[in-house]
């Protein structure tokens, strides 16, 4: 019986490999992390299926250009600012910061520069009006805390617009 089901097994053993290892860059960014805030311009659709959420576009992203890069992954180096870090350069390869700054993988598209895991920020139902009321004050410019773990991933903390926080 063993001999026959071991295949099905190892099939079922390397889809919950595939799904566990999903999270994982994230979860060790969170853990031990670089906490580092950048400065959005969130817009706040609505998908049928996940809820409200916020569409994030960071001026990071815009700041260095990724002229001469090909299509795909790259890494963007960030340096601290106030009150938001900024896009140093944008490297094809993995770079080696500077003290005090840290390396982020993104995604180049047509030349622009996106930060395919930290697109998104998810608002509980109950707190859109408040979340929508607070990016309108602040003209929608709004703060997000995320953190940067060493291998360039990313993990959404907080978004912060005015005196609303939401997240942890």
């Amino acid at each position: 019986m063993w001999r026959r089901s071991w295949p099905l097994g190892a099939v079922v053993l390397l889809q919950l490999g595939i799904l566990a290892a999903i999270p994982l860059r994230q979860a060790r960014a969170r853990l031990a992390g670089t906490e580092v805030t950048l400065e959005t311009m969130p817009v706040d659709p609505y998908d049928l299926l996940s809820g409200y959420y916020v569409t994030l576009r960071y001026r990071a992203e815009e700041a260095p250009r990724a002229a001469g890069l090909g299509e795909g992954e790259a890494w963007l180096v960030l340096a601290p600012g106030s009150p938001a870090w900024s896009g140093v350069e944008v490297r094809a390869g993995r770079p080696v910061p500077a003290p005090g700054q840290v390396a982020i993988r993104v995604e180049v598209e047509r030349g622009r520069v996106r930060i395919p895991s930290a697109g998104r920020f998810y608002v509980p139902e109950a707190r859109r009006h408040e979340v929508d009321e607070a990016l309108r004050a602040v003209r929608s410019a709004a703060l997000v805390d995320l953190k940067v773990g060493e291998d360039g991933s990313v993990a959404l903390l907080r978004l912060r617009a005015g005196a609303v926080t939401i997240g942890r």
